[in-house]
């Protein structure tokens, strides 16, 4: 059985890397499936995190799966029963599916079965640095290599009718990009603030390439961003440009405070660089985009930018924007009334979807 159950692993380990073996060493590669053989790498790890989700996230049932060049990645599962169909949370940067317990429950009582998971080099999930403190990742490809292994071999273990999303802003990004490698992977996608063009103050933004581009060659692509650093916790101001919400921005900080594991600091320069090729071919492919696509778009946003949203939103086949007047960043974990006029556009669109 032993043996058996090895062949499978590898098997699985071989459809992983059908998008990232191009860019590992075939040595390397060859290497990592003999160690299978040998040991359970990261085991320990895996358990303690996903005994650590569990606490906070009691209601749903916790895994962990190897992503690209062996990063291991949290995912979280709640079934309903009698589902109308399956939503997919893609969070966003610096942040962590615990985060969205409620977003999770309200999903849940309407009926979505939900799946989640943290991206690679952020939350619970591994960190490709020895500084687990830089948001860092070498391509893009790498996030859609994960999500499409979570698609294929996570959520597709069961019948599910409807494939929906629910992404935020940087899980838009990546949303996308997966829907243009892999048409007709989803039944529509909400996207809330979707990172599709940013500010790059203080520079101009046709110095930020050929400030990257030298960064790069001086071997500093891995470093913090210019006047980025390590996580520290910040106050909630009254210009707090995630969200105008107090008791929702402190929660969030209190969680990165109870569970060190998951704080992150600033992006690293390859970060940055791979978020503008990323946010490019999102562009110029956009209307190859057929599927239903409802973006919901923060009026107060500081942290993206709406313009960009958009131009997007003009250029793709069956594209829909509704303005969440004086909402910031994070429109999900907005005050009370913001959040009500989200999520009631939101479940509208599933319902639409899921009936067509």
């Amino acid at each position: 059985m032993f043996f058996i159950d090895k062949l499978s692993e590898m098997a699985e380990s071989f459809s992983k890397v059908e998008v990232c073996v191009r860019k590992k060493n075939f040595f390397a590669f060859i290497t990592g499936l003999i160690i299978l053989f040998i040991a359970e790498p990261g085991s320990v790890m895996a358990s303690e995190v996903v005994g650590e989700v569990e606490q906070l996230l009691p209601e749903m049932e916790i895994g962990v799966f190897e992503g690209c060049h062996g990063v291991e990645i949290v995912y979280g599962i709640r079934e309903v029963e009698a589902e109308k169909g399956v939503v997919i949370i893609v969070n966003g940067r610096n942040e962590t599916f615990a985060k969205y317990r409620a977003v999770i429950n309200e999903l849940s009582a309407a009926g979505f079965t939900v799946y989640s998971y943290d991206h690679r080099g952020q939350g619970f999930s591994g960190r490709q640095l020895a500084d687990p403190h830089k948001g860092h990742v070498e391509s893009f490809d790498d996030y859609v290599t994960d999500l499409h292994f979570f698609l294929k071999h996570i959520v597709s273990r069961r019948p599910h009718d409807s494939c929906l999303v629910l992404a935020h802003s940087m899980g838009g990004t990546i949303t996308l990009l997966h829907e243009l490698r892999y048409p007709g992977s989803f039944a529509g996608i909400v996207m809330t603030s979707p990172m599709l063009g940013f500010s790059t103050a203080p520079w101009p933004a046709f110095l930020v390439s050929p400030l990257l581009s030298l960064l790069d060659a001086l071997g500093r692509s891995r470093s913090y961003i210019i006047g980025g650093g390590p996580f520290k916790p910040e106050p909630f101001t009254d210009d707090n440009t995630l969200t105008s919400d107090r008791e929702s921005y402190t929660n969030n900080q209190q969680l990165m405070i109870d569970h060190p594991r998951i704080q992150l600091g600033s992006p690293t320069n390859a970060w940055v660089k791979q978020s503008l090729a990323a946010i490019e071919e999102i562009l110029a492919g956009a209307e190859n985009l057929r599927l239903p696509i409802m973006i919901l778009q923060a009026g107060a946003d500081r942290v993206v930018d709406n313009k960009a949203q958009d131009l997007f939103c003009r250029r793709a086949g069956n594209c829909e924007l509704q303005v969440i007047p004086e909402a910031r960043h994070e429109i999900l974990m907005e005050k009370y009334e913001l959040r009500k006029m989200a999520g009631k556009i939101m479940f509208k669109f599933f319902q639409q979807v899921c009936e067509d």
